[in-house]
């Protein structure tokens, strides 16, 4: 019972990265209907500022984190506006074939500038709490605070805000939305920016505990996609549920056996997940 519970700690802390780094890949699904590969850079780019920062000032993670999601939105908000705002009205391919080259093009960049050095620091947040016979690692305590703030942040925005209230709108019908009175290329240009802002924060967070490399965002983005699947396609509450049950799984399969069974297990729990109910666990099939 204590090693279960000590999993499911563990598990949590993991899932509630994995829903943030799923988040932004969701909300531009849904809002824009783009399949983000460029998410990937934004991950990397996140865990460099992180890293540079800690390295060359000394100050704190955490700082890394707000100043990697304020660049994410920055670059997120500039890349929909200059690039990806040209193809609003071209199919969906069209947006998925961008995003790559773009994804390969800032992959090539970051590899240029930063080298494929694997580049770590000591985060600062060593030690822990015992609650009974379960140990809480400052380190995943802190990365499920910060995780809950971004996802609870976001979700206010979502919900209570007349900028979240319109991204709604637009994710439900975009010519309805449009005909409402709604500017859809300024929708597009903050969604696209928030969705940068949560991956440029995910990677920051990842650098506390991973090292960064170029390749950092490529080895998560995947497991993104996979939770966004399972979530249903666009479904913002599906994505922090499957990023929660994913981490509680990879950290007990990882423990029982070992991460290659873990990420086996997960991608035939899409599989099969994919056969059952193609639209996701929290979406309804619609007719047709």
């Amino acid at each position: 019972m204590t090693t279960s519970l000590q999993l499911l700690v563990n598990g949590i802390a993991l899932g509630s990265l994995l829903a943030v780094v799923a988040f932004g890949l969701a909300l531009v699904f849904g809002v824009m209907g783009v399949v983000n590969f460029l998410h990937a850079e934004m991950l990397t780019l996140g865990g460099y500022v992180t890293y540079f920062l800690v390295v060359n000032t000394g100050a704190s993670p955490l700082l890394g984190v707000a100043l990697a999601a304020a660049i994410g939105l920055i670059i997120g908000y500039g890349i929909q506006h200059v690039v990806l705002g040209r193809i609003v009205d071209r199919p969906p391919l069209d947006g998925l074939l961008l995003t790559y080259g773009l994804s390969v093009l800032g992959l090539g960049l970051i590899t240029y500038f930063f080298t494929g050095d694997y580049r770590s620091y000591a985060a600062g947040f060593g030690g822990g709490w015992r609650l009974g016979e379960i140990y809480l690692p400052t380190k995943d305590m802190i990365v499920l605070a910060v995780c809950v703030l971004l996802l609870a942040a976001t979700g206010a925005l979502l919900r209570y805000t007349r900028t979240g209230a319109a991204m709604r709108a637009v994710a439900q019908h975009r010519e309805a939305a449009a005909a409402c009175g709604i500017n859809l290329a300024q929708i597009d240009a903050l969604s696209f920016a928030l969705g940068g802002g949560l991956g440029a924060a995910a990677g920051a967070i990842l650098s506390t505990t991973f090292v960064t490399t170029p390749e950092l965002g490529h080895r998560w983005l995947l497991t993104g996609f996979v939770i966004v699947v399972l979530g249903g396609m666009g479904s913002l509450v599906g994505v922090v549920i499957c990023g929660l049950l994913i981490g509680i799984l990879q950290v007990t399969l990882g423990y029982h056996f070992d991460d290659s069974w873990a990420q086996l297990t997960i991608y035939l729990l899409l599989f099969v997940l994919l056969l059952i109910r193609p639209a996701g666990l929290t979406r309804r099939v619609e007719a047709t």
